[in-house]
């Protein structure tokens, strides 16, 4: 069936060649010029040889321009690649620590692709525990373009990217001082100033740029408190000279910015998820001005726990590049960057939800007297008296929380060096031979305490007690909410070192057909220390609360491993007219573990995971048409994935799975400019994304089969049509996003369904003249419930909540508004 099914997206294919084709005739009488993201556009990511049209590459590219990032203005990088076929964005934890799956790889985080800065990545390992790759970049006035490479050569030119490589282009100070400042203003109390101004450094042939953001902002989700403040800078001073050039530049990031996490849903009488009673799903959230602080009990002493933290982030990025012509036709590229980045992350997580009196029966009815009378009940910590168990907030409902804080300072180093050739033999060769290296030191803690809340907007906080038959408390379980600390606790630090090796060549035999293939082999050594764990009493409270704390025992465990791998990739470009081209393509590729495979374990096994994937495409563009369509097939090896499950003390232990997976999928990108006043740009993809041989052994001890099931949070659908008009002589351009998710289910049993939803969002903008600029954002205009996933607290892989009437799970943001205005100078 699945075969069958491929079989139709090809036939889709060879006719859109048959349309493209009769059209070409007519191409070259069009007027209109080509729009952002045209065939016409060069591309420089992950290529051996000088730039070349995105319609003649042997692999699957979007663009995206200066002009289509200003008339969008992306919150984040989550949000920024929306836009791209074969990827399945999840921004709906707000600005950074999103997920994006790539062409049916079910990895979490960034973990399938790397994301550079001007050609060289900003994090080594997008992937790592806790510390995705997006919180290192933030989008802002400095950022003139993005290029994606999906499969192909992404995993031949760069490390931890089997199945896409973002390359985010920042501006460099030109021959004329110019800039611009930026204010935006949102309907949820956000406040921004964006800014930059570059040009020549005196009479000198040296040219610098100097930009960046500060902002403030209550948050989408309003917790009572500001959740994001601070900002970014980056400076870079830069020359050409007659064979080369050089640049230098520095970033710096300071800010936190909140986490919007999961929240209590049921469904309505059409099945349709919605908020529970007394909680709206678009933008109420259970963290609040009671769950912000804590005092967390330690064998140390108190530890502070502040949910206004969210996720702060201090990074300084040092980068040199450095480009020159050795002689005719040889050229070396060698680029450098070091980061040294403090990432904290704390948040208020939903953990189960279920009426306050269940709740109280499972967590403490061991402990109740009936015959004698005795019954459980809750108390809110702020004095205001009992919960009413079956009414409060009319929902009857409570919750257990995680209070959870991870720590991860991190600093690296990397370094690319890339001996470049063009030489004629038997046609046009363009070859590449390079050399990678990264050292990356990474500290990883972790600690929680499990709360209990009631189930409202800024959600109050419950103590759990035993009273006697005339209501009086007979003890109190909870201090001051806390349910139990130490719920996790990780102690750990390590480092690695990777070297690369590559090579690729671009041999173009003939005006039409170009063959070109590349090899890459990797190494990494990690080496670190992991503090063992030990259940421990405090004794420094007269609750329960810390009976059965999970601490470090003062004992490392020290671990030392190297892995090796080799990736290699060959495709053919065939241009059956200067505007219309076929590629097809065969890439073996892997990802190797990283240090923090070990950071939560010293003895685990991390396995090299194993990727083949193939590739046939169709591209066709001219100033009134463009149309790239490209079928894959994705097969993924050892794909490993973590589930925590509650142990009896209450505390929560890591369990890895491993499984193979196999994903046909067609991705389609196209825009039609007819005349100038109107165009319209369309994306869609189709995944047939399932588990191949998916075996374990739960937690009742019984081998279950999850074989031939969907993968996790991948729709089968997604599509995205954005219609824009051109007025008042181009200065007025309206467009609306109308997207469509597929339905996906939440985890690998496929008992929980995340049903398919819809959004519209509205841009518009308005050159008052060359220098002034007004642009309005509405995200979310029919204020849509679209839930993203479900509760991978409960499980990953069998899930706790299957059947339940009341369950977790993330909804993207309600409607907002936001107002810019832009001067340049």
């Amino acid at each position: 069936m699945i075969k069958s099914r491929f079989r139709v997206q090809a036939s889709a294919c060879a006719m859109a060649m048959f349309a493209c084709a009769s059209g070409i005739a007519h191409a070259d009488e069009a007027s209109p010029t080509p729009a952002a993201g045209s065939g016409d556009d060069i591309i420089v990511t992950a290529r051996a040889g000088s730039a070349q049209k995105k319609v003649e590459a042997s692999y699957a590219i979007s663009t995206i321009s200066e002009a289509e990032l200003q008339m969008k203005a992306p919150i984040g990088v989550g949000e920024a690649l929306k836009n791209v076929p074969g990827f399945w964005v999840e921004s709906s934890s707000g600005e950074a620590s999103g997920n994006i799956r790539v062409r049916g790889i079910p990895t979490d985080g960034f973990s399938a692709l790397s994301l550079l800065e001007d050609g060289i990545t900003i994090q080594h390992d997008a992937g790592l525990g806790w510390l995705n790759g997006d919180q290192a970049l933030r989008m802002d006035q400095t950022i003139q373009g993005i290029e994606v490479v999906r499969g192909g050569p992404s995993s031949i030119f760069y490390s931890n990217a089997p199945g896409a490589v973002v390359n985010f282009i920042t501006r460099r100070g030109g021959d004329h001082l110019e800039g611009s400042v930026r204010y935006e203003g949102a309907s949820y109390n956000s406040h921004r100033v964006d800014g930059w101004i570059g040009g020549p450094i005196g009479n000198s042939d040296w040219r610098f740029l100097v930009g960046g953001y500060y902002r403030l902002s209550d948050g989408q989700r309003h917790t009572g408190y500001r959740q994001d403040e601070g900002g970014q800078v980056r400076a870079t001073i830069s020359r050409e000279f007659e064979r080369g050039s050089l640049m230098l530049g520095v970033k710096r990031i300071d800010e936190r910015i909140g986490n919007a996490m999961v929240t209590p849903c049921i469904n309505d009488s059409n099945g349709d998820p919605v908020g529970v009673p007394g909680f709206n799903a678009k933008r109420d959230i259970i963290a609040g001005k009671e769950t912000r602080y804590f005092d967390f009990l330690t064998p140390d002493g108190v530890e502070k726990f502040d949910n206004g933290i969210g996720t702060t982030i201090k990074l300084t990025q040092l980068t040199g590049e450095f480009d020159y012509e050795l002689t005719d036709g040889l050229r070396v590229e060698h680029k450098m960057r070091y980061r040294d980045s403090y990432t904290k992350r704390n948040s208020i997580t939903p953990r189960t939800v279920a009426s306050a009196a269940d709740l109280l029966s499972s967590t403490y009815g061991r402990y109740v007297d009936t015959a004698a009378g005795q019954s459980l009940g809750f108390n809110y910590t702020n004095g205001s008296g009992a919960m009413d168990l079956a009414n409060a907030n009319g929902n009857g409902l409570a919750l257990l929380n995680l209070a959870r804080s991870f720590t991860i300072p991190e600093d690296e180093f990397v370094s690319d060096t890339r001996f470049l050739q063009d030489l004629e033999l038997g046609g046009h060769h363009d070859l590449a031979l390079g050399f990678y290296y990264a050292h990356v030191k990474e500290t990883y803690r972790s600690n929680s305490a499990a709360i209990f809340t009631d189930v409202k907007d800024n959600a109050a906080l419950l103590d759990a007690v035993l009273r006697d038959a005339a209501g009086n408390t007979l003890y109190q379980f909870t201090n001051d909410g806390i349910a139990s600390y130490g719920s996790e606790f990780n102690n750990a630090f390590g480092k690695s070192d990777t070297i690369a090796l590559y090579a690729s060549d671009e041999w173009k035999l003939t005006d039409r057909l170009r063959i070109d293939g590349g090899v890459r082999w990797e190494q990494i050594k990690t080496s670190g220390q992991v503090e063992g764990k030990s259940t421990v009493n405090l004794n420094q409270s007269d609750t329960a609360a810390d009976d059965a704390v999970l601490v470090g025992s003062g004992t490392f465990a020290p671990f030392s491993r190297k892995y090796d791998h080799m990736a290699w990739t060959l495709g053919a470009n065939y241009q059956l007219h200067p505007r219309m081209g076929a590629f097809v393509r065969f890439t073996s590729t892997f990802r190797l573990p990283s240090v923090s495979s070990f950071l939560g374990n010293a003895a685990a096994s991390p396995v090299t995971q194993k990727m083949d994937f193939y590739e046939v495409g169709l591209k066709y563009a001219s100033p009134t048409f463009d149309v790239y369509l490209t079928g894959f097939n994705s097969v993924y090896k050892s794909y490993e994935i973590s589930d925590y499950r509650q142990n009896a003390a209450g505390q929560y232990v890591l369990n890895t799975v491993y499984g193979d997976t196999k994903t046909w999928g067609t991705e389609l990108e196209a825009t039609w400019r007819p005349v100038k006043w109107f165009d319209i740009h369309a994306n869609w993809t189709w995944q047939d994304a399932r588990f191949t041989d998916f075996v374990y052994t739960n937690s009742s001890g019984q081998v279950v089969d999850y074989s031939k099931n969907r993968l996790i949070r991948v729709p089968e659908h997604s599509f995205r049509i954005t219609p824009g008009i051109n007025l008042m002589d181009n200065r007025l351009r309206v467009e609306a996003d109308f997207a469509y998710y597929g339905q996906r289910y939440a985890e690998v049993a496929n008992q929980i369904s995340l049903p398919a939803y819809s959004t519209i969002d509205l841009n518009a903008k308005f050159d008052v003249n060359d220098r002034l600029t007004f642009n309005l954002y509405v995200n979310n205009l029919t204020n849509t419930i679209g839930l993203t996933e479900g509760n991978p607290r409960a499980g990953s892989i069998d899930n706790e909540e299957v059947g339940d009437l009341v369950y977790i799970a993330r909804s993207i943001f309600g409607r907002s508004v936001r107002g810019a205005v832009t001067f340049r100078f």
